[in-house]
């Protein structure tokens, strides 16, 4: 994540926030702030930024204008990018990497950047000698992480953070591993899951890695094999939080729209031309232009094929929300 002044912008994602809110470009006005910020404060012509916001495209001077206006003002800072005469523009304000949140339990969104910190790992377990055990081995490697008696101290927390990772005992005070499981996906929150136990059976072992978990360990388990595990359970949790950032954006996008705007996106998406979608849903093939430039702006998306993945990913959002889900685990957030 880039930080400019108030404003964060994240280059991968084509997204910019300011105060902590997301700020809506278009397509166009990201790409000519995008090659801004690469320029590292050199003055970018007006050719260089045709030929990569408009390449292959015959567009008017006044196009580059409206794009530089409608940046400054989105931004709040006229100064923000700075008018060469006869030469062409330059990012005025101070760039800088922003720093990823490190601590557990603030708001998710402040850890909307491309570089997530380092997954902590969490641990359940109601037997204090395991806790102390476990913080002491976590300690001596640098690992960041929190310990919990009991599944009620993990949600009463309040976490956040979507890319931790799980080591959780398989009995616990009033509940189970496995209905911890089930209530962190209703609340989906992404992350791995290392069942611990004293005996196992198969059929539990089976329930616990059909439902996603990882591995599943019988106590007592080699530390060194334990870390080993934790260095690839950690580098998932990281990933992903990256896809649970990028799904979170864009559905929040994706709530900008209108209804008769989501109509569009989906016969869009679906491949439908602009006079196809006009008699499919009654409207003239001028407004569905708009409709479309519109959805375009809102889901900051460049090409048909961007729009696509966001649908699909919506799609999959979607169908698996509708999905059954066990309502066994005795907590409010179910």
């Amino acid at each position: 994540m880039i930080r400019i002044g108030n404003a964060q912008v994240s280059l991968e994602r084509r997204e910019a926030f300011l105060g902590g809110k997301p700020i809506l470009l278009g397509g166009r006005a990201f790409e000519v702030l995008a090659t801004l910020i690469r320029a590292k404060g050199r003055v970018v012509g007006k050719d260089e930024l045709f030929n990569q916001v408009w390449a292959g495209t015959v567009v008017e001077d006044n196009n580059l204008q409206v794009q530089v206006s409608l940046l400054r003002k989105a931004f709040g800072d006229r100064g923000l990018i700075q008018t060469v005469p006869r030469r062409g523009y330059r990012l005025a304000a101070q760039v800088s990497l922003d720093v990823p949140c490190l601590a557990l339990g603030q708001s998710a969104l402040c850890a909307v950047t491309d570089d997530i910190a380092p997954a902590p790992v969490l641990v359940v377990d109601d037997d204090a000698s395991v806790r102390k055990a476990l913080g002491r081995l976590l300690r001596s490697q640098g690992i960041p992480h929190r310990l919990f008696a009991s599944a009620e101290e993990l949600f009463d927390a309040g976490l956040e953070t979507p890319s931790a990772c799980l080591l959780l005992d398989m009995h616990l005070p009033e509940t189970s591993g496995l209905e911890v499981q089930a209530a962190l996906r209703q609340m989906a929150l992404p992350w791995p899951i290392v069942f611990m136990t004293g005996f196992g059976t198969i059929p539990m072992t089976v329930q616990a890695m059909r439902a996603g978990a990882v591995e599943f360990l019988i106590k007592p388990f080699d530390e060194d094999q334990l870390l080993a595990l934790l260095e690839s359970v950690r580098a998932r949790a990281v990933t992903e939080g990256r896809k649970w950032h990028h799904a979170r954006r864009v559905d929040e996008k994706y709530q900008r729209l209108t209804q008769r705007e989501r109509q569009v996106f989906a016969l869009v998406v679906g491949g439908l031309s602009h006079k196809q979608i006009a008699q499919a849903i009654g409207i003239s093939e001028v407004t569905t232009k708009v409709h479309k430039k519109n959805i375009m702006n809102k889901m900051q998306s460049r090409s048909l094929l961007e729009l696509v993945a966001m649908h699909n990913l919506i799609e999959a959002q979607s169908g698996a929300a509708k999905q059954p889900q066990d309502l066994t685990a005795p907590w409010s957030v179910l």
